[in-house]
């Protein structure tokens, strides 16, 4: 058995023969590598290592074209990319929660019961409830993973293009061209226009000399980039958080007594009645907190950050970086107003509703504002070894 923390190669898994050696050595932030990534589709626990690293290689080459002083969005979804990625990695949530639901009492005792009478006719009803929840949970997981490999593959090519127009131009409209080449309107109506926005706002960073007018830039272009982001991912996140988990509960439990004697199907549909709702709502008030924790938690590199409660300041710093507060750029404070993450302290910054785009929102432009300036964000993710592993095919050990 395979230790837990550890990836398998391809092919120990049957899922085929790994790509070229020659893609994954390609560089690391060109289209091409990207491309190769995105095609990973019979290997989705490496792909969404390789997303968390490809982040990191956008964000580091970035940090060195705009300044390392300011986090850019590839910073932080290096970040958000790795902790995803405990939705892919060996069934951990479908696991973890699949325990969590067998350790209900409401459940065992429901299970136990209805048990007892199949039993008397020879039939044994199993865990069957407890693998129908499973099952849905792992749609959850597959909706994560898919909503992480749809912005990575709209956003990481605009990324590479832009590092390649900052290479070419010193001038402040180096990055005009890519943004007139986006989609023209909103994002919830397949437009990029934000994302043009934000580009043309890294352009002007990247020469401003005033170091508050240059950080307040950044932090208008990564919040640009992240309402986009959020934008694309609300019917992923939506699903996730609402997983009917009640429906298909209550679906297993109606269906318990089919293909029985009429006696004992009338005791099993009578003792389904009684016990079907508080089952169907306790496993469904389970799986909100349980996907609550799993999905508004953020792993950094200074610790983990519960969304559902108020951002904290970094360890021994304010919660803003002296560059942005108070923030120099009418634009930049406009936007965190509309979203209420203008606050002078984190207090009511929690995310209630992380299925809500405006609660997500007002957490995300906080946390940016205030760890814009940590440079502790911009280590890599992942160790020498393990990055060399994960290029090669090859298991990969450790904590991902």
């Amino acid at each position: 058995m395979r230790r837990r923390g550890s990836v398998a190669p391809a092919a120990s898994r049957g899922e085929g023969v790994a790509p070229a050696a020659g893609r994954a050595r390609a560089v690391p932030t060109s289209l091409e590598r990207i491309e190769w990534v995105i095609g990973l589709d019979g290997e989705p626990v490496r792909r969404n290592l390789l997303i968390t690293q490809t982040y990191h290689d956008l964000s580091a080459a970035l940090a060195h074209a705009l300044g390392p002083e300011n986090a850019n969005w590839c910073t932080f979804a290096t970040w958000a990319s790795r902790t995803a990625g405990r939705f892919v990695r060996e069934d951990e949530v479908p696991h973890g929660f699949r325990l969590l639901l067998g350790r209900f009492e409401p459940v065992q005792v429901t299970l136990a019961r209805v048990n007892a009478v199949l039993s008397r006719d020879g039939k044994a009803e199993g865990d069957s409830l407890l693998d129908v929840v499973h099952d849905v949970v792992q749609d959850v997981a597959a909706l994560v993973t898919a909503g992480n490999l749809a912005v990575f593959g709209e956003l990481a090519p605009v990324f590479s293009r832009a590092l390649e127009a900052l290479a070419a131009s010193r001038d402040t409209t180096a990055l005009d061209a890519l943004a007139d080449s986006l989609a023209p309107g909103p994002s919830d109506a397949a437009g990029q226009a934000l994302l043009g926005s934000a580009l043309r706002h890294y352009g002007v960073a990247r020469v401003e000399a005033d170091p508050r007018r240059k950080a307040a830039l950044m932090l208008l272009a990564n919040g640009q980039v992240g309402l986009h982001e959020q934008i694309r991912l609300q019917p992923f996140i939506a699903g996730s958080i609402d997983a009917p988990i009640r429906d298909a509960v209550a679906e297993a439990l109606q269906g318990a007594g089919r293909g029985l004697p009429a006696p004992l199907a009338r005791e099993v549909h009578a003792l389904v009645g009684r016990l079907l709702h508080p089952v169907a709502d306790g496993t469904a008030r389970l799986w909100e907190e349980f996907s609550t924790r799993e999905l508004m938690t953020l792993s950094l590199p200074g610790g983990n950050l519960v969304l559902g409660r108020d951002l904290p300041a970094p360890r021994g710093a304010p919660l803003y970086p002296t560059l942005l507060d108070p923030i120099a750029e009418a634009e930049a404070t406009e936007l965190l107003a509309q979203y209420g993450a203008d606050r002078p302290n984190a207090a009511g910054s929690a995310a209630v509703d992380w299925a809500h785009l405006p609660d997500r929102m007002r957490y995300i432009l906080q946390l940016f504002r205030s760890r814009q300036c940590d440079g502790g964000l911009l280590t890599g993710p992942f160790t020498a070894e393990q990055h060399e592993a994960l290029l090669d095919g090859r298991a990969v050990h450790g904590r991902l």
